[in-house]
């Protein structure tokens, strides 16, 4: 094997043989590969996400004059000052979350609209159960249309 002992004409052998290591190491490796997803139940792979809460200083409601309203049923509203709320886009039928057909208006009917034009910034309240990708998008579609100063609508922290 790896280390004989002496005799007539016969030397020690210091060699290590690895090839035998590496294969169980090997064969370790797979094991734990295949097993760890298994072990690993689906909640523990889940990433908690809890959204902060704001510590700032709430804008007063002469300030909040424009608010652009993302609905849990994918519709986008617009309100200003005492204006109702208005649908700008319904992406309800969206599939897959293939949100550009229903959101490709957007910018045009938001470009069209003169109240935005003379106001320093647009608030985006945004319901808690939309994908963030939905919201991305939505946001992307305005600084197309030129809002670039936008605020987002949060809670105040629990207890306050």
């Amino acid at each position: 094997m790896a280390m004989s002992t002496g005799g007539k004409g016969r030397r020690t052998l210091n060699e290590i043989n690895v090839t035998p290591l590496v294969d169980v190491m090997l064969v370790l490796l797979i094991v734990f590969m295949v097993t760890t997803p298994i072990i690993v139940s689906e909640s523990q792979r889940e990433v908690p996400l809890d959204l902060p809460s704001t510590n700032s200083q709430p804008v007063s409601q002469n300030e909040m004059q424009t608010i652009i309203y993302l609905h849990a049923d994918y519709k986008v509203g617009f309100s200003s000052g005492e204006a109702d709320e208005s649908e700008l886009a319904n992406c309800t039928g969206a599939k897959d979350g293939a949100f550009d057909a229903c959101l490709d208006a957007l910018p045009v009917k938001l470009e069209a609209n003169p109240t935005l034009k003379d106001l320093p910034r647009v608030y985006i309240m945004a319901d808690r159960k939309l994908p963030y990708g939905f919201v991305i998008d939505v946001m992307a579609r305005l600084r197309k249309a030129g809002l670039v100063n936008l605020g987002m609508v949060t809670n105040p922290p629990e207890g306050a």
